[in-house]
């Protein structure tokens, strides 16, 4: 109401103004024109002077207006978030009260059932103090059994220093003995030293395949029809031989080879070059009757 108010005394005021205008001019249609241009002139820059100073009145009452307006809308908006944050903390506070209801009843329950466990640990604890009598009897055995096994240790300990120390020396002469079987051109492996002392079956065989040596100083190899299905062990010593035809060749020793590798039905053999007499082919005759 007062903003509309206020618009009326400006629009009378306004009028009064322009009723007072045409006043003058009516009263000054007797004088000269040029007093009443310059008194008109005169009016219409008061009228003007006025109606910007009624402008900004205008302008200042609106911006408050719109202020007022403004801050409640704000204080509308503020009360709506704090009436918002009642009703949220009032469900918080029903849910508080319903968990506070169910924990009371979940208590109520905890506590029979600790009472029920509890009665359940009494009985335990006596059965188990039972049982504690039980293994501590058992633990004075047992700690007379560990200590009779201590003893036995320390002396199994003992015997073990000794036999290690006779053990390197059995090794210290063994290596010894190698040496000496290498120093002599024999092969200080077992397999091949068995079979050297073991002498080799009487068997009769061919040669499969020959193969010449890969480098320069190595032995030919050799592969025959015999292994160690009849009886051919690494470290058996062959002679090979061609037999002669009638009226052709005659029968010729060709050398003798040592079995290095053995399958059940053929074996390999190397070539002993100190004892080659000649071209050893595939279909030569092998044998250890020789």
């Amino acid at each position: 109401m007062q903003f509309v108010g206020k618009i009326l005394v400006v629009l009378l005021l306004v009028l009064s103004i322009l009723f007072l205008s045409f006043a003058a001019v009516v009263y000054n249609t007797h004088m000269s024109w040029r007093k009443v241009a310059e008194d008109q002139k005169k009016l219409v820059e008061k009228a003007n002077k006025e109606k910007n100073d009624l402008a900004g009145e205008f302008d200042r009452f609106k911006n408050e207006l719109n202020a007022k307006m403004k801050e409640i809308e704000n204080r509308a908006g503020e009360i709506d978030a704090t009436n918002k944050g009642l009703q949220a903390e009032l469900a918080q506070a029903k849910k508080a009260r319903d968990e506070n209801a169910i924990a009371q009843k979940a208590s109520a329950e905890l506590a029979e059932i600790l009472g029920q466990e509890a009665e359940a640990r009494r009985s335990e604890a006596d059965v188990l103090r039972q049982l504690n009598h039980n293994q501590a009897g058992k633990l004075n055995e047992n700690i007379e059994t560990i200590t009779k096994l201590e003893d036995e240790l320390h002396n199994s300990n003992q015997a073990l220093g000794v036999a290690n120390v006779k053990n390197k020396d059995l090794i210290g002469k063994v290596s010894i003995l190698q040496q000496a079987l290498e120093a002599n051109g024999i092969n200080a492996d077992p397999t091949e030293l068995a079979a050297r002392v073991s002498p080799p079956p009487r068997v009769d065989g061919i040669i499969l395949d020959s193969r010449p040596p890969k480098r320069q100083g190595a032995s030919e190899l050799v592969e025959i029809s015999l292994g160690s299905d009849q009886g051919l062990k690494k470290g058996h010593e062959l002679s090979i031989f061609r037999t002669g035809a009638k009226g052709g060749p005659q029968p010729k020793f060709l050398g003798k080879i040592v079995i290095v590798k053995t399958e059940p039905d053929k074996a390999v053999g190397q070539v002993i070059e100190a004892s080659r007499n000649g071209v050893i082919q595939k279909g030569d005759n092998v044998t250890t009757k020789l």
